[in-house]
Parts: structure tokens; C-alpha cells; sequence
């Protein structure tokens, strides 16, 4: 049986079909009720960009959802933008039943060669440690199916599924790895970076569908292994609207993910 790495290297790849022309299926096993999850889309379109360009390292991305994405075959169109000795830029289209459903621009490097300066102005997140964490439990209905396939460890504070209460603030701090403790990939950065639950479920509650409309992840190199440190969290909900900002921290107190989303709260009635 593979490991849910091994499934998610297989759902993120594609065949080049035509020139930066890439044709893959996005898997149900990554879902958010009846839709691929925003993060596993970026990913899979940024491993078909990495393809088509000099620089394979993802460094920054950003995505347009303009239509609900379904599971099945899709296209990624990839056009180059500009290439320089240390980076290249793309836009590229994912493609459904002929329709433009999302559109992102990304730039790449290769994180090997790269060199400068390293300064951090504020140290990593303070958490609960990891064994006093709670492991979030999947419940069929309730869960989307996309937890089943990543270890997620809950900080005392931020037990959303039982403790919410608006005293509490939109803001999520947890533990998440491959369950089988495989080492994270830049890929999977860019999953992690919208694979929490919405931060504004510790306040208000299971509240509603939270579809995302813009997604900015920064991946900043290669973490280290172990559980990364994940931190998310919602300031402001303006008619309805809301962003949502995730960290990520490795084992080794070095941040290497960051993402800002604006996204649509959509209450039940």
C-alpha cells in the first residue's frame, strides 16, 4: 500500500501533452466536500510550472479561483514570462471541460544555488509541545477527506471541533506531518499552506463552506524533518470576507512557508 507522500507525488504529476501543455486528474483523495482543496490545486498546477521551467524550486505563487474546480482530468497551460540567471517567472491556466478555471503566476529558483543573507526578526511560535497536543480524530461526514491523509496535532488552545467559543480568538496552532512521518517537499509546503481548518472555526464554529477566491503562498527553502509548526489565523470578516494568514516553522525554529488567502464565509442557514 503506498503512503499518502507516495499518493500525493502520483496526484500532483502530469504528461506533458503539447509544448507546456500538461494533462493530469485531480484526486478526490485530497477533497473539501465535492471539490479539490485549493492548496492540492496550486500544487499540482506548480509541479507542471516546475516542469516547464529552468528553475524547479517553487518560491512564490499566487491563484484566481474563478470557477469550482471537479475531480477528474485537467489541463495546465503554462507560458513563460521571463527567465534570469537566478529565477523564472510563469503564468499558467488550469484548464476543465475547456474552461479556465483557475489562473496563477509563479516564480521559481532553485534553492541549492541560492545565496545571501539569513535574518529573522521575530523567533518561531511558541506551542504546546507536540506530545501534549491533541490529535484530531476523522469522523466520516464531518471531516473532509483530505485529513484522512495528514497527521494533524492540535495545540490545548486551539481544539476547535470541541472548544469553540467567541471568546476565543480565529487562530489555529497545530502540528501537521505526512502520518507516516515522510520528509515534507516544497510541494507539500504548498498543500500544508491551506490544509488547516479555517482558523475562524475556533471562535464561531463549524459555521458554513469557506470557499477560497485568492491564494499567495512564499515558500522559503527546504524544511527539516520532523513536525512542522503550522499557525493560522483570521482578523477580519468585512461582508463576509475574510483572510486567512498561515506560517509554517520547521523542527529546526526556521520559518519555510507563508500564505495569505482572501476567502468567502458562507454561513449555514
Amino acid at each position: 500500500m503506498k503512503t499518502s507522500f507516495e499518493n500525493f507525488v502520483e496526484d500532483i504529476s502530469s504528461n506533458e501533452e503539447d509544448k507546456n501543455l500538461w494533462k493530469g486528474n485531480l484526486s478526490d483523495r485530497w477533497s473539501i466536500g465535492n471539490t479539490p482543496n485549493g492548496g492540492y490545486s496550486m500544487a499540482f498546477a506548480a509541479k507542471a510550472i516546475s516542469n516547464s521551467l529552468a528553475h524547479k524550486d517553487p518560491l512564490s505563487i499566487s491563484a484566481n479561483y474563478l470557477e469550482r474546480l471537479d475531480f477528474g482530468e485537467s489541463l495546465v497551460k503554462v507560458y513563460l514570462v521571463n527567465e534570469s540567471k537566478s529565477m523564472s517567472t510563469a503564468r499558467a491556466e488550469l484548464i476543465q471541460d475547456k474552461k479556465v478555471k483557475v489562473i496563477f503566476t509563479g516564480t521559481f529558483t532553485n534553492f541549492s544555488k541560492s545565496n545571501g543573507l539569513d535574518l529573522s526578526m521575530r523567533e518561531e511560535p511558541k506551542f504546546d509541545s507536540y506530545d501534549d497536543c491533541i490529535l484530531q480524530p476523522f469522523k466520516e461526514g464531518f471531516n473532509p477527506k483530505l485529513e484522512k491523509n495528514l497527521e494533524k496535532k492540535y495545540c490545548k488552545d486551539s481544539i476547535w471541533w470541541e472548544n469553540s467559543k467567541k471568546e476565543n480568538d480565529a487562530v489555529l496552532n497545530l502540528y501537521m506531518s505526512w502520518p507516516e512521518k515522510e520528509t515534507v517537499d516544497l510541494f507539500t509546503l504548498i498543500l500544508f499552506l491551506d490544509a488547516t481548518t479555517p482558523p475562524i472555526f475556533n471562535k464561531l464554529g463549524s459555521v458554513g463552506w469557506v470557499p477560497t477566491i485568492t491564494l499567495t503562498s512564499h515558500i522559503r527553502g527546504f524544511p527539516s524533518s520532523g513536525p512542522l509548526k503550522v499557525s493560522a489565523k483570521t482578523e477580519f470578516v468585512t461582508k463576509g470576507f475574510m483572510e486567512e494568514d498561515r506560517e509554517i516553522w520547521d523542527s529546526n525554529g526556521k520559518l519555510v512557508g507563508q500564505s495569505k488567502q482572501m476567502a468567502k464565509l458562507r454561513m449555514k442557514k
